[in-house]
């Protein structure tokens, strides 16, 4: 089976050279903190690093744990900045070891359109979208013989689409846990609210302490000084960030004058009275008394961060919020004096320093960036920074490591979706959002989005005009050539191309035109797709678009492969190849190896088929595209059955089904499912191969497409076998009766083969 769409949007494979290509060969690609990156991590989580010590509440902990033992939703419910969050992930980092699949967190703050939520959970759990399948089943299918534990932080804004999931996967996988964190519950059935309370004194002081160390290393808690701690804490309702933002104060400030402060600020929220502080109050106040210890140029600057979602670089720091009473050059200064304050969380473990804001001090400093006005102008210049960044890893794609590029890329998605949002769902600019909708087509394919990115392109075509803005069309069109296959890519690989023709854009109307050719590839039209990519090839080469080239090279060669000319399909992987190697992305090889696999393959050389799908699968399972590996199982299965590798065979179709299905890939799935139909006659059960072949010939005639090489191979072995057991009339028998098999039935009968 050959990879197909996935080079739309990913370097295309081509001939095979054993061991030419180690980029690197010792470097493992690591995910950023908090991102999930298949096969990079050693155990089975994505819980962010934490930067701090955990002070407190271990009855708490001890109580959440023993509800998930007996309950499979625990909502963790409470104010803001009463620790909701730091209390999951330690009840998740305790329990690691007992869930199997893992403890995977997702977190919502960042979101801003709820649609997003199927998508960043199907995310975080590593999993890859399919279009066209509702997402939120696709989730609870996936989870469904898991056993995990699945963190969704922040949900009050959400509420709606996470209780909504949470009931489906709860309904569909038994043994999976979810623990939320929310200001309310999620109000779905037989959840068990557990109300997060402020820390008890002793702990509220303990915090404080430890805080303050940080602050500043000479701090000690002494006799004379600890009562006034104490009355702090009270004071501050032993909320966790309130302990945080007040310790964060004395390196400069000595704690009398601390406590003197404070009770000036509560006097005057409460009008002298000496009743407790309202709680819900205590936060706000000490984040104005926070604010308003900053000096002017602070002020503005805390503001102005509350545009970004999830994180910032200092780049987008300077770019979107500098000028306009602010100087570029006082940045890093402002940024190291937020951080101090402890207004700004800053990450400086990785290559390159990233910053972020609490979800109550973001919230808070968004509230003062809407109340000045200046909101709507620091969103658009939020929007046209991040287009800019988008469309220049638009251009880096090709060129070096992708799994660098998507690890460096996935960084900004949290932003890349707060712009969306504010240009095409809140109608604000729909040129400015389609700009960033379509640069990004390569993330949505990389990154396991498909459906995500559909989506953000579907908005940005319904509002963008073609005539008035033939360049952000065209791209829009071509980023869903890439996110679809066959029948479906055609038409708007067409579109694409006759735009970019249209404004005399050479270069990307012979991207478009290549991906043209895939389609036409793969609905069976191989004259008209030969014709159409060798044009592509010949405007590429004149432009000098080394990357389309390679791409181009090797639709030819896979198209020579289907024609029967072994020697043009070897000739042009070979050029394939070297273009990739020019392009250093060591992701070109990975997919030369397929393919040459494959010509190995159906030229008679299964032993030198399987070595080399057996490399490109080593250089795949770095990365978390789970269409891929599954063909690459597939391919394997079917190589194996050659060499009289049973069993061996049977762990690479299971396998390639259970990525298949993963990505809720309808074409994969029925490959996998005819090579264990070929495992099952081979093993004497005919029968069940029969039933199977039916199932299977029903997908390919719902899908409008044809058997290749190595899958006819597999068929007409199959077929050959089930003569030698059954009689005519009984495999038709046996067809029809699995043709009317659901999935999950034919699923079932597989794995018993």
């Amino acid at each position: 089976m050959r990879l197909g769409a996935l080079s739309n949007s990913l370097p295309a494979m081509s001939s095979f050279t054993p061991r030419v290509w180690k980029s690197q060969p010792d470097r493992t690609v690591e995910a950023p903190a908090g991102k999930f990156h298949a096969h990079h991590l050693i155990r089975p989580d994505n819980l962010p690093i934490a930067r701090t010590s955990f002070i407190g509440r271990e009855r708490d902990v001890a109580e959440v744990k023993e509800l998930l033992d007996r309950r499979a939703l625990v909502t963790l419910a409470g104010s803001g900045g009463v620790g909701k969050t730091r209390l999951a992930l330690q009840v998740g980092t305790e329990l690691i070891d007992r869930y199997p699949d893992g403890v995977w967190f997702v977190d919502l703050a960042p979101l801003s359109d709820p649609e997003l939520v199927y998508s960043v959970t199907a995310q975080a759990l590593g999993m890859n979208q399919q279009a066209d399948r509702p997402i939120d089943r696709a989730i609870s299918a996936w989870l469904k013989r898991k056993k995990l534990l699945l963190i969704f932080d922040n949900c009050e804004h959400v509420v709606a689409p996470v209780a909504a999931l949470t009931a489906s996967i709860l309904h569909t996988a038994p043994d999976v846990r979810v623990l939320a964190t929310s200001r309310h519950t999620l109000e779905v059935g037989g959840e068990a609210a557990y109300r997060v309370s402020s820390l008890e004194v002793r702990e509220a002081i303990a915090l404080f302490v430890d805080r303050a160390t940080a602050a500043d290393t000479r701090f000690t808690l002494t006799n004379d000084i600890a009562p006034i701690v104490a009355d702090m804490c009270r004071r501050l309702d032993g909320i966790p960030l309130a302990i945080e933002l007040a310790a964060a104060r004395v390196k400069v400030l000595t704690i009398p004058h601390l406590a003197e402060r404070l009770n000036e600020r509560f006097k005057i929220l409460t009008g002298g009275s000496r009743d407790a502080l309202p709680r819900q109050k205590t936060l706000t106040a000490l984040i104005d008394w926070s604010y308003d210890l900053l000096t002017p140029q602070e002020q503005l600057f805390f503001a102005r961060l509350g545009i970004f979602a999830g994180g910032f670089g200092i780049d987008a720091a300077t770019n979107v919020c500098g000028g306009d009473g602010l100087d570029e050059f006082d940045i890093l200064d402002l940024l190291g004096s937020l951080t101090d304050k402890s207004l700004v969380v800053a990450d400086t473990s990785g290559e390159r320093e990233r910053y972020r804001l609490l979800e109550s001090t973001a919230a808070y400093a968004l509230e003062k960036l809407r109340v000045s006005g200046d909101r709507d102008a620091l969103a658009r210049r939020h929007a046209e920074f991040f287009r800019a960044q988008a469309e220049g890893a638009s251009e880096r794609y090709g060129t070096g490591s992708i799994f660098l590029w998507l690890s460096d890329v996935e960084l900004e998605l949290d932003n890349d979706r707060a712009a969306l949002a504010w240009a095409l769902t809140l109608g604000n600019d729909a040129v400015l959002g389609g700009a960033i909708a379509g640069a990004l087509s390569a993330l949505w394919a990389n990154a396991s989005l498909v459906v995500e990115g559909r989506y953000w392109v579907g908005l940005a075509l319904e509002r963008v005009s073609e005539a008035e803005q033939p360049r952000v069309a065209a791209r829009l069109w071509y980023a869903l050539s890439a996110l679809s296959a066959g029948k479906r890519a055609h038409e708007p690989a067409e579109r694409s191309m006759r735009l970019y023709a249209s404004i005399d854009d050479a270069r990307w109307s012979a991207r478009a035109q290549r991906n043209v050719a895939l389609a036409l590839y793969q609905m069976g039209h191989l004259d008209e797709a030969k014709a159409t990519v060798e044009d592509a090839l010949t405007i590429s080469r004149s432009s000098q678009d080394i990357w389309n080239a390679a791409l181009c090279l090797d639709t030819q060669g896979t198209v020579e492969l289907v024609r029967g000319d072994v020697r043009a399909a070897r000739e042009l992987f070979a050029q394939a190849l070297a273009a990739f190697k020019a392009l250093e992305t060591e992701f070109g090889t990975s997919l030369v190896l397929c393919s040459m696999a494959e010509l190995e393959f159906t030229y008679g050389h299964p032993n030198q088929a399987l070595r080399a799908i057996s490399e490109a699968l080593e250089i795949q399972l770095r990365g978390k595209n789970a269409t891929l590996i599954a063909i690459s199982h597939n391919n394997s299965a079917a190589y194996r059955i050659a060499l009289g590798d049973l069993q061996g065979s049977r762990e690479s179709a299971r396998e390639g089904l259970r990525m298949a299905r993963q990505v809720r890939n309808e074409e994969t799935i029925a490959v996998a499912l005819q090579h264990l139909s070929v495992l099952a006659a081979l093993g004497g059960d005919a029968r069940r191969g029969a039933h199977l072949l039916g199932y299977v010939d029903r997908q390919y005639t719902g899908l409008g497409i044809q058997r290749e090489q190595t899958e006819q191979w597999g068929y007409d072995k199959l077929i050959a076998t089930l003569r030698d057991t059954l009689s005519a009339n009984e495999i038709e028998t046996l067809e029809a009766e699995g043709a009317a098999w659901s999935e999950e039935q034919a699923v079932e009968e597989a794995l018993k083969a």
